[in-house]
């Protein structure tokens, strides 16, 4: 965890360097659990521009889902990646994350069977778990002509949650939305 905390400090540091090269950018989305559960997605980033068609996107995403008659998730995660621009306005992205998720049972009542074989209530909340992720994204730069971006994309996600869940088991969510650069 140490080194993970580590790694994106300096990957903040270095997109932080140059600032006449770095934009700042804001986005706000549908997050989709297992696609069709929603949820809301917020996202500030800093993305440094290599070129004029590849930049370096890091990303902090904070939101939630809600699964009816199962659970809400609540979580943060930053993701790092490369983004591809085209000259048609069409971008291609891809990232990986991590950040934390937190679980609660969507139900008035939670019960459990304690250690002497007795029926009690138990709390809604089920876990905070640790959130790698995967991301790949498509998008379209509606502005592409002009320096101020607004930016249109999808983004398939498949993420994780330890210790909650086994390593071969994921979930995958959906992401659409708009991002605005700032500056």
């Amino acid at each position: 965890m140490k080194r993970i905390v580590y790694s994106l400090t300096l990957c903040v540091m270095f997109l932080a360097q140059a600032q006449a090269q770095v934009q700042q950018n804001v986005g706000v989305g549908y997050f989709g659990n297992t696609v069709t559960y929603p949820g809301l997605v917020l996202e500030y980033g800093l993305e440094k521009m290599f070129t004029a068609q590849a930049s370096l996107p890091l990303r902090l995403d904070v939101g939630f889902y809600h699964h009816k008659r199962y659970n809400t998730g609540v979580f943060a995660d930053v993701n790092l990646g490369f983004r591809r621009y085209y000259a048609s306005g069409l971008f291609l992205e891809e990232s990986i994350g991590v950040g934390w998720m937190s679980t609660f049972v969507a139900s008035d009542e939670v019960f459990s069977i304690n250690d002497a074989g007795e029926l009690e209530e138990a709390s809604r909340y089920a876990s905070t778990d640790v959130m790698p992720s995967i991301t790949l994204g498509i998008g379209y730069d509606l502005t592409r002509k002009s320096a101020a971006k607004h930016l249109i994309w999808l983004r398939p996600k498949i993420f994780w949650q330890f210790p909650h869940k086994t390593t071969s088991f994921y979930s995958v969510a959906l992401q659409v939305g708009y991002t605005y650069h700032l500056k």
